[in-house]
C-alpha cells in the first residue's frame, strides 16, 4: 500500500461530511530544539528543518522491526492536543538510506483531511558509463485532497489525492509552521490557505477550473496573412484569378469589394 492510498483510507471521501469544520489551534505548544539542518531544496521552507528536529525529539518511536535494507527507517509520532479532545497525530517517517523525509498530519487539509509533506534531499550519483558525476537537486511538494471530475458520472465530482508545491497548496502548512517554531511568519499565507479550503469546499468545480490548463492558443502565422488568411476561414492575400463565375471575373468581386 503506497502513501497516498494510506491518506485515502485515513481521511478520505467519508470525511467530506464535515466540510467547513473549523481547525482550532489550540494545545501547540513549541520548544526551541537544536538539531541538524536539512539540505536546502527548492520549495522547502525555512520552518521544515526545526519541525523535524523536533518531531525526532519529542515524538514517540515506533518504528517497526526492519527485515530488510530498504526497510530501514526511523518513525515518530508526535501528539498535538485539541480542544476536540481527540489529539492531533503528526507522523515523521525519515529513509535511513535515502535521507527521504516525510512528514503525515491526520487533519488540516480539504474538509479537515489528512495530508502530507514530501522531502527529498539533493544528491550526487556516479553515471556508470561515463564515471562522471550526476546531481539531482532534490524536492519538496505536498499531497493533499483535491477535487476533480467524475468521469463515471456527468456534472458530478470526486476527491482524490494530487500533488502540489507548497506555494499552491491549500493544506494548513502554517499549523505545522507553528508546531516547529512556535511562530508563524506570513500570516497572510495561512489566511490564504483558508480561504483556498473554503472555497474548495463549497465550490470544488472552481478549484478544477482554477488548476486545469486553457485552451491552447492556434498556430496563427501573422506574417501569412494572420486570422483573415484563407486557413482561418478569411481571405488569402494571394492574387485572385481573372476568371470565375462573375462575368468580369473574380478580380472584379474583390475590386468592388474593397475599393
Amino acid at each position: 500500500m503506497d502513501r497516498r492510498t494510506l491518506l485515502k483510507i485515513m481521511g478520505g471521501i467519508a470525511a467530506l461530511p464535515a466540510l467547513g469544520k473549523a481547525i482550532k489551534g489550540a494545545g501547540i505548544k513549541a520548544t526551541k530544539v537544536a538539531g541538524k539542518v536539512l539540505p536546502k531544496v527548492q520549495g522547502m521552507p525555512e520552518w521544515f528543518s526545526p519541525l523535524v528536529n523536533k518531531i525526532m525529539k519529542e515524538g514517540t518511536d515506533i518504528t517497526p522491526k526492519a527485515s530488510r535494507l530498504e526497510d530501514y527507517e526511523t518513525i515518530k509520532k508526535l501528539e498535538i492536543p485539541s480542544e476536540t479532545g481527540k489529539p492531533e497525530i503528526i507522523t515523521l517517517t525519515e529513509n535511513k538510506a535515502t535521507g527521504n523525509i516525510t512528514i503525515e498530519s491526520t487533519s488540516g487539509g480539504v474538509a479537515d483531511s489528512p495530508f502530507e509533506i514530501s522531502y527529498t534531499p539533493p544528491k550526487t550519483d556516479i553515471n556508470i558509463q561515463t564515471g562522471e558525476p550526476v546531481k539531482y537537486p532534490g524536492d519538496f511538494y505536498v499531497i493533499e485532497n483535491r477535487p476533480k471530475p467524475d468521469y463515471n458520472s456527468l456534472g458530478k465530482v470526486e476527491f482524490d489525492y494530487d500533488t502540489f508545491d507548497i506555494d499552491t497548496a491549500y493544506s494548513d502548512l502554517e499549523r505545522l509552521e507553528k508546531i516547529g517554531t512556535g511562530k508563524i511568519k506570513d500570516v497572510k499565507k495561512m489566511e490564504q490557505r483558508a480561504k483556498g479550503r473554503k472555497m474548495v469546499e463549497d465550490s470544488p468545480y472552481e478549484d478544477i477550473m482554477d488548476r486545469s490548463p486553457g485552451p491552447p492558443e492556434p498556430d496563427i502565422d501573422y506574417a501569412d496573412g494572420g486570422v483573415a488568411s484563407f486557413a482561418y476561414g478569411g481571405l488569402t492575400k494571394t492574387v485572385p484569378p481573372v476568371s470565375g463565375p462573375d462575368p468580369q471575373g473574380v478580380e472584379t468581386l474583390f475590386k468592388r469589394r474593397y475599393n
